[in-house]
């Protein structure tokens, strides 16, 4: 029988919204937290490995609810672990993370929890005909699926669910008669659907056909404009070219979304965000990712944590920055792009007090994001952007967990639930950013303490350098 596992003397923020409960003791048994109560009142198991953490405090596991991993296990598995992110949700399933869930599972490989998306599910054109097909190694590989019709599209969900995607990703440049072939298909076959809002697809309407979340805050501001019938219709007759695809549509759709977010009703908003609530839809804001896409002077190569990513890395930011984020971006879009990020933020807080059940993701690896560690960074955006510590917090534990149909076995610090926990120097409901200064984590009942957590990094460090300096044709990552 293994080893329990008894963390005591630490203050537990269980992410419940209850106040923060000091001194306590929590004992872990095959994964699970069997006991939860006052040190003075929890007997210590006298076989258990014991951590005093007085003066610390617990939370849930993190959960990073959009992210896309290359096939690197030794650098991002481990690198997202050692922050105390034990929840992926991969938005680009490629035959790699299945294997990485089978091996986790069978206890052969120590990891995250993996929810696997299809595919990205997009039209033709596509904003992924700005990257060549030959970079991938086979077509198998490639994290794009493109459909030309209905009839494709319903295809494309039946190839999805015989990969064993837990859901359908839906993209930008689906048509509306193929969206809702998707969608018809998708609710046949009992498969979720969740991604970005087609361009030409309102969002209330995609929450209402059963999209179980929606990512990023692009194609959002035309629905919540007081021109919004016209808004709507210059975002569905946004043209892309294939050469040129994601360049171009950034351009058009940051005209629209200037348009849309200074003609801004919060009694629109309002009436679209209940309705986002009342289907149970879930958004994901990446304000990470936005914060680099409409701000990406505040990047830099001089960061330390780079050390962590392959020297790759480095090549596909240097192409996503020049030929998607900034080509053909003047001195006026940028100016723009600033105020839309305050608005991404404003947006966001909105959405929160209508009730959205809002989700913590990154996209990384976007432009200098870090996986791992940037989940403390959307922590940090969502409190900016006027969340509570608590509910912020929650953003990555609780909600997720509820969202992905486990509210009542994770997510939480409580009696019965799965032993995935954090220990952290300082209070998070003081200051979020506190959730940075991990100590230990816990993912299913495994410890990784501190000086393993050292090693964990030194070991990333040294896998990523070992990985080598960028290819020719490097493979490229944008938004998605």
């Amino acid at each position: 029988m293994p080893t329990p596992l008894a963390l005591t003397h630490v203050t537990v923020i269980d992410a419940t919204g209850a106040p923060a409960q000091p001194d306590m003791t929590v004992i872990v048994r095959d994964g699970v937290i069997t006991t939860l109560g006052r040190s003075s009142e929890v007997p210590v198991p006298a076989d258990a490995t014991t951590l005093d953490l007085t003066g610390r405090h617990l939370i849930p596991g993190l959960a990073d609810m959009h992210v896309h991993t290359d096939a690197h296990e030794q650098v991002y598995l481990p690198l997202c672990l050692a922050n105390g992110v034990t929840t992926l949700r991969q938005m680009s399933g490629q035959p790699h993370h299945h294997q990485w869930r089978r091996r986790i599972a069978e206890g052969s490989l120590l990891g995250p929890r993996l929810t696997i998306g299809s595919k990205i599910i997009d039209g033709v054109p596509s904003l992924w005909d700005s990257f060549p097909d030959a970079q991938w190694d086979s077509p198998a590989n490639a994290p794009i699926r493109r459909v030309s019709g209905p009839d494709d599209a319903r295809r494309a969900v039946r190839e999805a669910r015989e990969e064993g995607a837990d859901f359908v990703k839906v993209y930008s440049r689906l048509r509306r008669d193929v969206y809702l072939a998707l969608v018809d298909e998708a609710h046949r076959l009992g498969i979720p659907f969740a991604g970005h809002i087609p361009d030409e697809v309102p969002v209330v309407e995609a929450a209402e056909a059963g999209q179980a979340s929606f990512e990023h805050v692009h194609a959002l501001f035309p629905a919540t404009s007081q021109h919004d019938v016209e808004h709507l219709r210059a975002l569905a007759e946004i043209e892309v070219v294939s050469q040129d695809a994601y360049s171009g549509w950034f351009h058009q759709i940051t005209e629209v979304e200037w348009e849309a977010a200074h003609a801004y009703s919060p009694f629109r908003a309002a009436r679209v965000f209940q309705r986002l609530a009342a289907t149970g839809a879930a958004y994901t804001p990446t304000l990470t990712m936005h914060r680099m896409l409409d701000l990406p002077h505040l990047g830099s190569l001089a960061d330390d944590r780079l050390k962590y990513l392959p020297a790759s890395m480095l090549g596909i930011w240097e192409w996503v920055h020049d030929e998607m984020y900034t080509r053909g971006r003047t001195a006026v879009e940028a100016a723009r792009r600033a105020v839309l990020f305050q608005r991404r933020l404003e947006v966001t807080q909105a959405m929160a007090e209508a009730g959205v059940r809002l989700l913590a993701g990154t996209d990384n690896p976007t432009l200098f994001g870090v996986h791992g560690f940037d989940l403390h960074t959307e922590l940090d955006l969502l409190v900016t952007a006027g969340l509570s510590p608590m509910a912020a917090l929650q953003a990555a534990t609780r909600e997720p967990a509820r969202f992905l149909g486990l509210g009542h076995v994770s997510g939480t610090v409580e009696q019965g639930k799965r032993a995935d926990l954090v220990v952290v120097d300082g209070d998070p409901l003081e200051d979020i950013r506190n959730t940075r200064h991990v100590h230990a984590v816990v993912v299913d009942g495994h410890l990784i303490d501190a000086a393993t957590r050292t090693r964990m990094l030194a070991e990333v460090e040294a896998a990523a350098a070992a990985i080598g300096a960028p290819p020719q044709e490097p493979t490229r990552q944008g938004c998605c």
